[in-house]
């Protein structure tokens, strides 16, 4: 019984759906893969194209039906092109698609809507089919690899009969006279369709068998390569049994880092050898698998054949084999790199600590010159005006402050380089009696006129005579910080006194203001040089806080304590001792 061409065409149709639900459950498998998309998209324009040239003989259609029908066709083949080029990931040239799909439309819609010749039209498409088709085969053959080489030829063969067709069918084309009805029995016409027909599922079968062969090459090659890294890592590795730690294989490093042979390990869990350190580190490891299905980087503790201890970092993943849950585990031994890391964070302690030393040196400098600086500035100012003003009374007491004030700069200077000699062992320290009385009267001296610029008063409480054995400028550097701080934080009417007193064979020296006393939970900063605690004062002073280290240093080098009792809203007392 022959078949009609519409029959021929309807079929067609059918295997394109055919062809559709096959290309998109292989883009949904394998969606790693590029090319069955466009495979896909090429089955759904021929099928689309086919019922333009089934439908074209009804006259309300047939316009349309010319116009969309060849370039429709057309672009189904460009899909395929595209799907070769993607599959075996060649750049694509959009420059020549577009050039070439629309060199074609132009001179389609020319030989239709301005000058209607359908012989052009069909001759026009036919060669432009055998071109794509040839291109096709040609791809396939130049980019082959080794694994799918079967299939690619054959799929090329079969791109090279289907432009071998469409050349014969162009050629054809140009001595035929009648083409108006493309349902004609012609020979070119049942040959163009049946080749539509067995080519396209013959392709069809090719492309899914050069997919396939893609797919178990690369698997193939996924797993030689994942036993070369099994084998070869540097890192333990090894397989085990989640539910009771079942030793399935493991690699060399393994049997290297933890001293166990094959034979050791051959029928025994890592709970049988005991490699864990304790039995709850084995236990958190594998909740966190179960939980999370895999662990990155977790910090374990594990102990070789000889009982050492290794330290190392293991990450994991719950894998299937046999329907059975299993650890893929990789250990890398770190075990020298924590002794490293340990060495380098005590390293660090001590470069922070001198850094912080170091800072904290700049900052005092900064601290302690402002005070006399400012008793410098703001009496070299009076000095100029009264000087200005040609009014010399008190022009004496003035230039005795500035006196002063810059030799306890100069002073202070040298204090604090011999503080940070102290810092590397190279401090001289230059002990001797001290007559403490005079020292503080002259302390208090030479805070006076900054104390009553803050409308307070500073008296003292000393007996007639009170020596100390010391360092005579560095003692003169505590008593000077400590009434500096206490004029800082006291509001103007307050009262700051000074007191010594001998005990016990030490001298205890103290200074009490009724300033704005510090909180207990900040007394236990004072004195340390890892804590930054600064405040400013009852006019807004800034300070760096760092004073007071620098009296506990020194109080320090004495053998001598410094130590404060407050009460905030009352004031502070800061007392510190020396060898009487």
């Amino acid at each position: 019984m022959a078949i009609d061409i519409p029959t021929l065409i309807l079929l067609i149709g059918i295997s394109h759906l055919m062809q559709m639900f096959v290309f998109s459950l292989q883009y949904k498998s394998n969606k790693m893969i590029a090319g069955p998309e466009w495979w896909l998209m090429w089955s759904a324009a021929e099928f689309l194209g086919f019922i333009f040239i089934l439908i074209r003989s009804h006259p309300s259609i047939r316009p349309l039906a010319i116009i969309f029908q060849d370039p429709i066709i057309l672009s189904g083949a460009i899909f395929i092109f595209i799907g070769v080029l993607k599959f075996f990931d060649k750049k694509i040239n959009i420059k020549f698609i577009f050039s070439f799909a629309g060199s074609f439309l132009v001179i389609h819609l020319f030989f239709y809507l301005v000058k209607d010749d359908i012989v052009i039209r069909s001759f026009l498409i036919h060669a432009f089919l055998a071109i794509i088709s040839y291109m096709t085969a040609a791809c396939i053959l130049k980019s082959k690899t080794k694994a799918i080489s079967s299939t690619a030829i054959f799929n090329a063969a079969l791109f090279l009969i289907h432009g071998i067709i469409f050349t014969y069918i162009s050629i054809v084309i140009c001595n035929v006279n009648k083409l108006e009805d493309p349902f004609i029995p012609l020979f070119f016409n049942y040959l163009q369709y049946f080749d539509a027909l067995l080519i396209g599922l013959l392709w069809t079968f090719g492309f899914v068998m050069m997919l396939n062969q893609r797919l178990n090459a690369e698997t193939n090659e996924a797993k030689t390569h994942f036993e070369q890294i099994f084998n070869t890592s540097p890192d333990a590795v090894l397989i085990t049994r989640l539910s009771d730690g079942f030793l399935v294989d493991c690699n060399e490093s393994f049997t290297k880092i933890l001293g166990f042979s094959k034979d050791d390990i051959r029928d025994k869990s890592t709970l049988d050898i005991n490699i864990w350190k304790t039995f709850s580190d084995r236990r958190e490891f594998v909740n966190i698998v179960n939980e999370h299905g895999y662990c990155n980087n977790h910090e374990i503790a594990l102990q070789n054949k000889d009982g050492n201890i290794i330290i190392g970092l293991i990450s994991a993943k719950r894998i299937m084999l046999k329907d059975t849950p299993h650890i893929l585990s990789v250990v890398s031994d770190i075990t020298e790199r924590k002794a490293v890391e340990e060495e380098i964070k005590q390293k660090n302690l001590e470069l922070q600590k001198l850094n912080s030393e170091k800072d904290k040196f700049f900052s005092i400098i900064a601290h302690d010159l402002k005070s006399p600086f400012n008793s410098i500035i703001g009496f070299s100012d009076l000095l100029v005006e009264r000087a200005r003003e040609k009014d010399f009374e008190g022009i004496e007491d003035y230039a005795r402050v500035v006196l002063n004030s810059s030799e306890r700069v100069m002073n202070l200077l040298t204090n604090l380089m011999e503080w940070s000699r102290s810092q590397t062992g190279r401090m001289n320290y230059n002990p001797k009696e001290v007559d403490l009385v005079n020292l503080i009267t002259e302390n208090q001296q030479l805070f006076s006129n900054i104390a009553e610029q803050k409308n307070m008063i500073i008296t003292s409480e000393l007996p007639t005579s009170l020596s100390a054995q010391g360092d005579e400028s560095m003692i003169n550097t505590i008593v000077r910080n400590l009434i500096s701080n206490a004029i800082k934080f006291t509001h103007p009417g307050g009262r700051i006194t000074l007191s010594a007193q001998k005990r016990e064979g030490e001298v205890i020296v103290s200074i009490n203001d009724t300033g704005v006393g510090i909180p207990q939970s900040a007394l236990n900063k004072l004195f340390r040089i890892d804590e930054n605690f600064s405040t400013a004062g009852t006019q807004k002073e800034v300070g760096t806080g760092l004073g007071l280290i620098l009296c506990k240093e020194f109080v320090e080098k004495h053998g001598g304590k410094i130590w404060v009792e407050s009460e905030p809203g009352i004031g502070s007392t800061f007392r510190f001792t020396l060898k009487g």
